[in-house]
């Protein structure tokens, strides 16, 4: 009948042993996931990081892609550079690098000085240009 669960037959080896093997099966590391709490808005922008991410505002014209567009949020207005800010990994914690942004970046109101790691933990609080946001790490592939 349609919509019913459809009955495994957990006896038979071959229904498990054709399961997909994923990478976390064969013991790759999970990303992290992160929220940024944009103050201002009460929005939350959610990804996942496994690498180096650019955080600024999309200018078509001007050929800036940001992995993480604020545009949406009133970023330009706010001071938020094109290619303001990157948050990469380093070894099991996660750090924010200002790129030389024009109206600078504070973390839990400390000015970053351009392109200089600074470990950022769950809670935190920064201020891209005139923009508020909140680090939520959501999912700590280390814990």
């Amino acid at each position: 009948m349609p919509g019913d669960t459809r009955k495994l037959n957990l006896d038979d080896d071959s229904a498990l042993a054709s399961q997909e093997i994923t990478a976390i099966d064969m013991g790759m590391p999970r990303p992290w996931k992160i929220a940024l709490r944009i103050l201002q808005k009460e929005n939350r922008v959610i990804f996942d990081l496994a690498g180096p991410m650019v955080i600024g505002r999309k200018v078509p014209e001007g050929n800036s892609f940001p992995d993480i567009d604020l545009g949406p949020y009133n970023a330009e207005d706010m001071g938020v550079s094109r290619t303001h800010l990157t948050l990469k990994l380093d070894g099991d914690r996660i750090v924010a690098v200002d790129n030389g942004s024009a109206n600078g970046t504070l973390l839990n109101n400390e000015r970053l000085k351009p392109l200089v790691a600074y470990p950022v933990r769950d809670g935190d609080e920064m201020s891209l240009g005139l923009m508020k946001v909140k680090i939520e790490l959501l999912m700590n592939p280390f814990s």
